[in-house]
């Protein structure tokens, strides 16, 4: 069997016709020309910018999906801006509830569009039509169980909480519009006015921050559980493993750059980093991971299974031998160095992946902790244009045991998630060879069943 696949430019996923990043940037220009001059403008804005991503994404068709939920989102956003611009163009507040219909139909919109881009982001997983193309793509099965007596009125009761909190916020935001308006319009005013200003955008921020949180919160209490290992018998999935005190960072929403961070600021919530390594693992099964005994509700992202603190080696051990794939984020626990070290001994090494959440500093600082992890050896770090992830890259290993640090990229599309579209074309030599070996297997199996 061969250590690798090779890789022409037509199946590479890194392979790709760039959509102009100046094209997606307009969008949320338009919405400060519709605050400053008008709608009129904004709408033109809008078709230039709808004109440039459709003649992009016409020279490459499976895009087209990717586009669309993107122009969704920005049509949320802009018909969220709208409800901005009402308050300023009367300089009041006027109908309370038509402002508050307009914003939360753009929030409605704008999640559809998400949910659109999410479903393209994985139609355009490399990885995952290579995975179809062997006959090696399963489709998505409900996983896990809720929890005993599933706590559907704390769900409720954050979701009126966390939905006034932010409501609060975007007050707080009109206010210092308002504010902002008068003090350019007028010569007469306080002069703490311009101070007021800040204090009122601080509190924009300090509460829709808070409304954030205590909406991903309640959002938990709907996650559902895996009671035991035996659950997973005879089940494709890959096993996530990390430190316990890595969960709150990877939990936390993806710090995406540029117009991918104002569309973020605009909406309620938005998935973490853990929940978008689960989507572009998901080729290889769900994601599932061992959770904090001591958390009261299970986190977004991998499905949750407990064990006792005291015995918590022999289960993930046998976890491991089940898993289709072992993720391990990088830390300096010990019990993720025992994690390595029992994955590299029992595991074939096709089937193993490390996670590299660490600058280089910190990284060349767990290779010297952790030592030679015999019978493989971690390769050296690997710089690359910065991503704005905590995942900063990962490592694979070869049928010899070679290990290679891979470098995460950004995806030349901008539309494109950040996190997710760089790990699909960071897993590609991983993936190959980890299907090699699946087919190698099955190939195996058949012909002891036909000796048999």
């Amino acid at each position: 069997m061969s250590s690798t696949e090779p890789v022409t430019r037509e199946s590479d996923p890194s392979s790709e016709i760039p959509i102009p990043r100046w094209a997606v940037g307009v969008f949320p220009l338009s919405v400060l020309v519709a605050v400053t001059w008008g709608p009129a403008q904004a709408s033109v804005l809008c078709g230039v910018a709808a004109v440039a991503v459709l003649y992009a994404t016409s020279r490459k068709p499976a895009s087209w999906h990717l586009a669309a939920g993107t122009v969704v989102c920005a049509a949320g956003v802009l018909l969220q801006g709208s409800s901005y611009y009402l308050v300023v163009r009367d300089g009041s507040f006027g109908s309370v509830g038509q402002l508050a219909l307009i914003y939360f139909l753009g929030l409605h919109v704008f999640l559809r569009g998400r949910q659109v881009r999410r479903a393209a982001q994985l139609d355009l997983s490399g990885l995952r039509r290579h995975r179809a193309e062997h006959g090696l793509l399963t489709p998505d099965e409900p996983l896990g169980e809720p929890r005993p007596g599933r706590r559907w009125i704390p769900l409720g009761a954050m979701g009126v909480l966390g939905a006034v909190v932010c409501g609060l916020g975007s007050l707080s935001f009109c206010m210092a519009v308002l504010g902002t308006r008068d003090i350019v319009t007028t010569d007469d005013h306080p002069w703490w006015g311009p101070l007021a200003i800040v204090v009122l955008l601080g509190e924009t921020v300090v509460l829709i921050g808070m409304g954030n949180t205590i909406l991903r919160t309640g959002a938990r209490y709907y996650d559902t559980v895996i009671s035991s290992p035996d659950a997973l018998a005879g089940r494709r999935y890959v096993l996530y493993l990390r430190s316990f005190r890595d969960d709150h960072r990877l939990a936390r929403p993806h710090r995406i750059p540029l117009v991918g961070a104002w569309l973020a600021a605009a909406v309620s919530t938005g998935p973490g980093e853990e929940e978008r390594i689960a989507a572009a693992l998901s080729w290889a099964g769900p994601l599932v991971g061992v959770g904090d005994p001591g958390e009261r509700v299970p986190r977004a992202g991998a499905r949750r299974m407990y064990l006792p603190r005291d015995d918590w080696q022999t289960p993930v051990s046998t976890l491991m031998r089940g898993a289709s794939l072992v993720v391990i984020v990088l830390g300096k626990g010990a019990g993720t160095l025992w994690e390595i070290r029992e994955a590299m001994r029992i595991l074939p090494p096709e089937r193993l992946l490390l996670l590299v959440p660490m600058k280089e500093r910190e990284y060349d600082e767990f290779r010297a902790l952790a030592g030679d992890l015999t019978p493989g050896v971690l390769p050296p770090y690997r710089r690359s244009r910065a991503l704005s992830s905590r995942i900063r890259g990962l490592v694979h290993f070869g049928p010899d045991r070679a290990a290679e640090f891979v470098a995460l990229r950004r995806p030349a599309s901008p539309l494109e998630d950040q996190l997710v579209g760089s790990l699909d074309r960071a897993l590609w030599p991983a993936m190959v060879r980890l299907t090699e070996l699946e087919l190698e297997l099955e190939r195996r199996a058949d012909g002891r069943h036909a000796e048999a």
